[in-house]
């Protein structure tokens, strides 16, 4: 037997029942809402800044949805510079390395953030440098 997941459009998998039955629930994404609020809150610039750093690409806007021991999901805006209108997408961000604790998390995402600092939007950055 094996169970076949079905996770929205062109996202699918199959995994043996022993898989399913053996697998243990991220060690992570327990603390993710808590923490995607934090950040969103307090902190949304330098979700901006880590992705522009980690994924390359420049947005106005970055919120994260979700995070798990690998990485988070992020909604973020961008308006291209040849169109006039704004482009809302989903990305994953990876962590720089698996989390196995909650602490774990805090680090990561401040060693992350102090890497992205030469991304931070340009109205924060000037504001932190007064």
């Amino acid at each position: 037997e094996h169970i076949r997941f079905v996770m929205g459009f062109a996202r699918a998998g199959d995994v043996t029942a022993e898989e399913y039955a053996a697998a243990k629930p991220d060690a992570i994404a327990q603390f993710g809402p808590g923490v995607a609020k934090h950040m969103n809150d307090d902190h949304r610039s330098s979700t901006i800044a880590m992705v522009g750093k980690y994924i390359g690409v420049d947005v106005e806007d970055a919120e994260i949805t979700s995070l798990d021991s690998l990485g988070m999901f992020v909604k973020v805006r961008r308006k291209p510079k040849a169109a006039d209108q704004y482009q809302e997408f989903k990305l994953r961000l990876p962590f720089t390395q698996q989390l196995q604790e909650r602490k774990d998390l805090h680090t990561v995402i401040v060693e992350m953030s102090k890497a992205s600092a030469e991304f931070m939007p340009k109205d924060v950055a000037e504001k932190t440098e007064a």
